[in-house]
Formats: structure tokens, sequence, C-alpha cells
């Protein structure tokens, strides 16, 4: 679908193709969607499976910040500079209110996005060596945004190619996301336990 879409909109050409690919076009609009719908499907699974309830929560909250990423709410109009910047905060024009304010915000971020991946760094490679779907979606999700940022922080960025496949990197990405969020365990299994039970699984296979 991604490969069509690119292939759609670079034929098309720039005349045509960047509209769909603009802040407001089909192309965002979609992601955002997607995103939206992923997140909603996280949050809607903690509440529904208590025993993977943490592990759920903070994947909502990491979707909807990617969410808000992919909509650029940290480039706020009302500010003076992004409060994602360290230049933001040494800016003695800024309000200290403004500062403190945002200054949490980032850090109520890096403290959700790092106990996630400290909680799940075990589980997901465990269950890449098992092929599960969710860690296989989860890969490929990291490694086509990986690419969607690679082309727009590079020359790629100044083309209608490298612009058109960004674009639609993110938006496959968002795919990808739901997917994760549709495969994601419902019960979390701790690693060690999986590991004792391993040779008890293949006792029983032998027999």
């Amino acid at each position: 679908m991604g490969a069509a879409m690119l292939l759609a909109l670079t034929y098309s050409g720039p005349e045509v193709g960047e509209a769909y690919i603009a802040d407001e076009g089909l192309v965002q609009m979609g992601t955002l969607v997607i995103l939206v719908v992923a997140t909603l499907s996280a949050a809607t699974l903690a509440i529904r499976c208590p025993q993977n309830r943490v592990n759920l929560g903070l994947l909502a909250c990491g979707l909807a910040i990617y969410a808000g990423r992919e909509h650029d709410l940290h480039r706020l109009e009302f500010l003076s500079e992004h409060y994602t910047l360290l230049k933001f905060y040494l800016m003695p024009e800024i309000p200290l209110w403004q500062k403190l304010f945002f200054g949490a915000f980032v850090i109520s971020v890096i403290a959700i996005i790092a106990t996630f991946v400290l909680r799940m760094a075990g589980p997901t490679l465990r269950d890449l060596k098992r092929a599960e779907p969710w860690a296989i979606f989860g890969l490929a999700w990291i490694t086509t945004l990986t690419a969607s940022q690679i082309s727009d922080r590079t020359w790629l960025n100044s083309t209608f190619a490298g612009r058109s496949f960004e674009e639609v990197a993110e938006f496959v990405a968002a795919g990808l996301a739901l997917m994760v969020v549709y495969h994601f365990p419902r019960v979390a299994l701790p690693v060690a336990a999986t590991t004792k039970l391993a040779p008890q699984a293949a006792s029983a296979k032998a027999a």
C-alpha cells in the first residue's frame, strides 16, 4: 500500500502531489487519524486488560505523544521557539511560567518513554526471538519511522520525491503502530518466567 501511494504521488508530480503531503493534506490527516485510533485502542485495552494494564497504559500515552509529535504540537504558534529545544529555556524573553510548564511536560514525556522502554526491552527481545507478531510489527515500525526521519533531515527533503517518501513512510509507520496495539500482549509475562517455562515446554514436546 505504501509503495502504491508513493508511486501515485511521484507520478502525479509536485503540482498535484504537494497538496496531498502538505500539513493539512490527505496523507498527513490519514496518519493522524490512524494514530488517534491506535491511541484510543491502547487506552481501551488498558482498561479492559488488568493483567497488562501498566504496559498498555504506557503504550497509550506514548502513542498520544507520537500523534502530537506528528501533528507538530511541539511547534505552538504562540511560542517564539520550540519548547523541545534547550534554546527555549535559555531565552530571557520567555516567561518563567512557560519554561516551568513546558519543561515539566517534556520531563513527563521522557519519563513515560523511558519507563516503557525499560519495562518492555526484555519482553521485546524475547518475543522477537519467538517471532511474535507485535514484536515484528514493532521492529518494522522503528525501521520505517527511522527511514522517514532520515529523509526529513537530509538533502532528500529538498526534493519532491524525498518529501513524498517521508510522508508515506510516516503513514505506513502509523499503520504498523496500530498493528502493534492489535497484537500487543494482553497479559504481562515476565522474561524470567518464560525462561523457566522453556525447559518444561521442551520436555513436554520430547515426551
